[in-house]
């Protein structure tokens, strides 16, 4: 799966992620696991992006979400950044 893919579906699964503990620590695994990947592949100013998020997000048991609006829209602003490289590249 590419970035760009996969930053689309952690924005999706972010939506299911508020209504469930469960669902939100698989989200917060899984930004660990793209961080990771990230810093593997030296892609270090877009891991700083996702290792912002991790800071934010904080499963709660028996509350919402009180940075999902911010969660979301940071993911957005990665995944719009991701498209405006990728059109660059191709010029």
């Amino acid at each position: 799966m590419d970035l760009i893919n996969e930053l689309e579906d952690l924005y999706e699964r972010h939506d299911a992620a508020l209504c469930d503990i469960e669902e939100c620590r698989r989200f917060g695994a899984m930004l660990a696991r793209l961080l990771e990947r990230l810093e593997d592949a030296g892609r270090y100013r877009l891991a700083d992006r996702v290792m912002d998020i991790l800071s934010i997000c904080s499963p709660k048991i028996a509350s919402h979400c009180e940075s999902a609006e911010r969660t979301k829209g940071m993911i957005r602003s990665l995944i719009e950044r991701l498209r405006d490289e990728a059109e660059i590249s191709e010029q």
